[in-house]
């Protein structure tokens, strides 16, 4: 028999359970409920540790938000203390009547490890959330975690004025956002651009509303119907595969099949592979195939069966699709900066769409060659340029352009068909002048005041102009020479250093080798932390709201909003994501 558990341990055994609910996503209530679970204990401790009810387990995991909230809040004044400032992401998720509005910080600490934590989740199931309600909740989480002030005035005699304190957007870097009109309007006070990987979905949806390709991935939709539901047709197909040497497997139905097009590549991936057998499954079974329990729209397998023209434009189509993946896996990650990727492999992905592009799938040359796949590239061609090279704003261009001149990987924009995609919206020397603006303004160390050997300060000192072939030609008559110094008496600041440096190899680690500049670039190696440190896409605050959807299948029921939202708190911000 174990020894009885002191006050203490039993104390860290409760914080140990609930911290594994809530990082397991697991209902807080099992421990209490869960007669197998709390067998598991007496078995072990012999009745002498008893798991935590429900209650304790609440307040253990409001323990663990509120540890977590002070250790962001110490690291995001440690920031402010460098005069970096973060940047944020947000998004909206909902299920059985909860709406929860999901704030996410990022930043590049001092020892170049980017870091992403959160800073609210908040419930809005009783609140409308309409931009001025996001606006307002936003600044309030912000402010409560020490990124600006967001309050009401008090006049001189105490009484509530109407104007507010605020200096949150001023504290915030930049922002990235779902698309949703709420979010957009709610953050428009912000600098910030809208989630790369959502603004992609929309543009290769003209890809997929091709009328023959959109055909070809209706069809495809209702043989994964079929699939999923149809227990003899998964059965016949698994010998069919089993048959031609491949692997027992059903197409994939996913949660974006429908509305994205995530689940439309990976339907048309695993078809592709798997061409023979359901090919063979439409000889060898007409028969059970058209007599198939009818899918939810009504229609039965046989109704999607391809042709052959049609298997051509999913191959093709595939071939195309691929590029677009690749790029939004890169752009979702969150361990890495992402900021600087967008335009190089936005420019890629032009480069894929253009029908004079030679293309390659898993190593091998094809070829792109149907009418409909053609107009489809073309389409997305044109959503691309559009989107990125002419229609977006000179701000969030600005954003990315200064995140890639910071990058030594690509800062002398020599990826794929840059110039040619931007179409004179942005060139190397707009970005390079963006980032001087930048640096001149925030971040190069200004020059120690020179103490005056003058014996009469009032008498004006006489201005000595050094007069360069450059400088007459650039002044007007009208105008006062500039004290101009010889290009051979100019001393290069850390960014003209910097841009002199040579590109560093594609497969260079970005954080570390700015590590490696600290002593020799320590001004621009904070700017760089700065600018690096902004997401692409949402994909940090989605990846939170899965805690969510595996936590607990009953949030309505059992626990109240607050719960919820320090649940996320206690799971996202007590764990280390290096």
């Amino acid at each position: 028999m174990l020894p009885q558990p002191s006050a203490a341990q039993r104390d860290r055994m409760h914080k140990k359970i609930s911290l594994w609910l809530v990082r397991r996503g697991r209902p807080l209530y099992l421990p209490e409920k869960d007669e197998e679970f709390r067998d598991i204990f007496r078995e072990i401790f012999k009745g002498g540790y008893v798991p935590p009810s429900y209650q304790i387990v609440i307040d253990q995991v409001l323990a663990l938000s509120a540890d977590g909230r002070a250790k962001v809040k110490a690291a995001l004044a440690e920031l402010k203390a460098e005069g970096i400032l973060p940047s944020i992401g947000g998004d909206i998720w909902s299920q059985g009547g909860i709406a929860i509005f999901g704030i996410l910080v990022y930043w590049i600490d001092n020892d170049f490890k980017l870091r992403e934590r959160l800073v609210a989740a908040i419930p809005f199931s009783s609140v409308r959330h309409t931009g001025p309600a996001l606006e307002a909740a936003t600044k309030l989480a912000c402010a409560s975690m020490g990124i600006g002030e967001y309050k009401q005035l008090k006049d001189a005699d105490g009484d509530w004025l109407a104007e507010m304190e605020d200096t949150v957007c001023d504290s915030v870097h930049c922002t990235v956002s779902d698309n949703a009109s709420n979010i957009v309007n709610g953050w428009l006070c912000f600098d910030g651009h809208e989630c790369v990987a959502h603004t992609l979905a929309l543009i290769v949806k003209a890809f997929l509303e091709q009328p023959r390709v959109k055909k070809v991935f209706a069809k495809l939709r209702g043989m994964t119907g079929h699939f999923n539901h149809s227990v003899i047709g998964v059965k016949l197909l698994y010998e069919i595969l089993k048959r031609n040497g491949l692997a027992e497997s059903k197409p994939p139905q996913d949660n974006d099949t429908r509305s994205g097009w995530g689940g439309a590549f990976k339907q048309a991936k695993w078809y592709h592979q798997n061409k023979v057998a359901v090919k063979m499954y439409d000889i060898e079974h007409p028969t059970k195939t058209a007599n198939a329990v009818p899918n939810l729209d009504g229609s039965v397998y046989k109704d999607h069966q391809l042709t052959n023209d049609e298997w051509e434009i999913l191959r093709e189509s595939l071939y195309i699709l691929n590029h677009p993946t690749i790029l939004v896996d890169l752009l979702q990650g969150t361990h890495y900066p992402t900021a600087s990727l967008v335009l190089p492999l936005i420019g890629k992905l032009a480069h894929i769409a253009d029908e004079a592009t030679s293309l390659k799938y898993e190593g091998k040359p094809v070829t792109v060659v149907l009418p409909d796949v053609v107009d489809a590239r073309k389409k997305l061609l044109k959503g691309v340029t559009d989107r990125y090279f002419t229609d977006l704003m000179d701000c969030k261009v600005e954003d990315f352009s200064v995140a890639t001149i910071l990058d030594p990987r690509y800062k002398s924009f020599k990826f794929k068909c840059a110039n040619k995609w931007m179409r004179g919206k942005l060139t190397r020397e707009k970005a390079v002048a963006w980032t001087r603006k930048a640096y001149d303004s925030d971040w190069k160390p200004k020059p120690k005041p020179v103490e005056s050997t003058d014996s009469n300060p009032a008498q004006k000192k006489v201005k000595h102009n050094v007069v360069t072939v450059a400088s007459y030609l650039a002044d007007s008559d009208d105008e006062e020479f500039d004290t101009v110094a010889s290009e051979g008496e100019v001393e290069k600041d850390e960014l003209s250093i910097y841009l002199s440096l040579p590109d560093v190899p594609l497969d260079t680690y970005l954080l570390k080798w700015w590590k490696s500049q600290e002593v020799e670039l320590p001004s621009l190696s904070r700017m760089a932390r700065q600018f690096l440190g902004v997401p692409a896409t949402t994909a940090g605050v989605e990846r939170a709201f899965s805690k969510v959807t595996f936590m607990h299948s009953d949030l309505r029921k059992r626990l109240s909003e607050g719960s919820i939202e320090h649940s996320i708190m206690a799971s996202m911000n007590t764990a280390e994501f290096d």
